[in-house]
């Protein structure tokens, strides 16, 4: 299998900082990830947990690698 590489890929940086982004959330950011074997579990374990955050009221979202290929 051959991988494709992006070219000209260029970074923008934000006009929020992650200070404004955390007094506007209430709340600062954190980055969880989960690692293992396939379908050990990650995934779900990943929708349970923002499951749970949401509903105590805290903004969550799942980036899972299976939803995000092209």
């Amino acid at each position: 299998m051959s991988e494709i590489k992006a070219t000209q890929i260029t970074w923008h940086e934000g006009s929020v900082t992650r200070e404004e982004r955390a007094r506007l959330l209430k709340q600062k950011g954190c980055t969880l990830w989960f690692t293992g074997l396939s379908g050990s579990g990650k995934s779900t374990l990943a929708v349970a947990l923002e499951q749970v955050l949401i509903q105590r009221g805290h903004a969550a979202y799942v980036l899972d690698g299976d939803n995000v290929r092209f």
